[in-house]
């Protein structure tokens, strides 16, 4: 049976730079995904640049597409838009996944793909935790585990079976990747804040470059039923504002989830030396629209609260709590004001009138202090 520090199952953004950090700590370190790398993950792919600086590493142009993003538009319930220069990273998240696993093992964590978490058994010297591929099974122990397995996370589900998740699907996102001749500009994110399209956060077009090498157009939305109408509704609405012609859809793309996003429990960080990363914790952001640099950062202090308690002596999930307290507090403080808590968009607009230019001040003043600020206490924007 070999015997490692710490094993960490998900293979996505949060398990590998945990990896990363729990290796720069000289922890023997297993990560595993289940399917094989690079592996197709629905997603935005959008980042902003203090991204990077959690993760440690520059990330190589070769795993970037295309076109980077460098503005924002954003159009409100009652028509009116608004349009601002903002830099963002732009990938695809198969490629920069796997670039993940790639590094983590750079700084000396060990990666196996094609493995499958089955189960676990607590014992007095440590966890035993039983694998499965293909072709074998296999069982380890280790002290710490990581769970960054997303948003039907495995260990997290055996470990507390009840809270923050529900039986079928709680919401779903989709995306269309097309070509067309048009006035669509491939350096900027387009958002579409409307209920009628989106009622977890906005809508959203962008440009993409797929496996193939060549750019694409993507329109997506998120509902938590009727997903692939008001998708369809909102592609029209595009196709209209931006007189798109020689429409063609080269691929279809979603992904739904069980978690509930109003419970006040979904965030859970873990127990004992369980720690939970990423969305296996919880930390989905809907009114961010965005949650990699969380996931991220959630990794990274995972690794750090484990290096602090073999140091310490202390218990590795008060060190953890203690590191996650800032993030979690912005997470819930989100969640409470979230799309989903209005009726109308009526009601959506006058949140974004009271809202926007504070919103917009705060954005400025969290870019500048992102870049003195260490790169474990980064605030997540917007």
């Amino acid at each position: 049976m070999k015997e490692y520090d710490v094993f960490i199952a998900g293979g996505a953004i949060a398990g590998p730079v945990a990896a990363k950090f729990c290796a720069k700590q000289n922890l023997k370190t297993l990560l595993i995904e289940k399917d094989k790398v690079p592996r197709e993950k629905p997603c935005s792919g959008i980042q902003f640049p203090y991204f990077e600086k959690i993760i440690g590493d520059a990330i190589p142009a070769s795993r970037l597409c295309n076109n980077a993003l460098s503005k924002v538009e954003m159009r409100f319930p009652n028509g009116k838009m608004i349009s601002s220069n903002f830099p963002m990273l732009n990938f695809m998240r198969d490629t920069f996944d796997e670039w993940l696993c790639i590094l983590a093992q750079d700084y000396g964590a060990e990666f196996r793909d094609g493995c499958r978490f089955k189960d676990f058994e607590e014992t007095d010297d440590g966890i035993i935790v039983h694998l499965e591929t293909e072709k074998s099974t296999e069982t380890i122990k280790t002290k710490y585990i990581i769970d960054a397995t997303g948003m039907r996370p495995v260990i997290r589900r055996k470990l507390r079976k009840d809270n923050g998740f529900k039986k079928g699907s709680t919401g779903a996102a989709l995306n269309y990747y097309f070509t067309a001749d048009g006035n669509l500009e491939p350096d900027k994110l387009y958002q579409f804040w409307n209920i009628d399209y989106n009622n977890m956060m906005f809508a959203w077009v962008y440009n993409k470059t797929l496996n193939d090498g060549k750019d694409y157009w993507v329109v997506g939305t998120g509902y938590d039923k009727d997903v692939i109408m008001r998708l369809d509704s909102f592609f029209e609405h595009i196709k209209e504002l931006y007189q798109l012609r020689n429409v063609i859809i080269v691929k279809k793309e979603g992904y739904s989830s069980s978690m509930t996003f109003e419970d006040e429990e979904r965030i859970w960080l873990g127990e004992k030396n369980f720690l939970m990363a990423g969305d296996a914790a919880g930390l989905i952001d809907l009114t961010r629209g965005v949650g990699m640099d969380a996931a991220a950062l959630s990794g990274r202090l995972a690794a750090k609260a484990i290096g602090t308690a073999e140091e310490s002596g202390k218990p590795v999930i008060d060190v953890y709590s203690r590191l996650m307290k800032h993030l979690v507090k912005q997470t819930r403080k989100n969640q409470q004001t979230g799309i989903l808590s209005f009726a109308s968009n009526e009601e959506l607009q006058d949140y974004l009138d009271k809202g926007l230019i504070k919103m917009g001040l705060n954005m400025t003043l969290q870019s500048v202090l992102n870049k003195v600020r260490s790169a474990e206490r980064q605030v997540m924007m917007p």
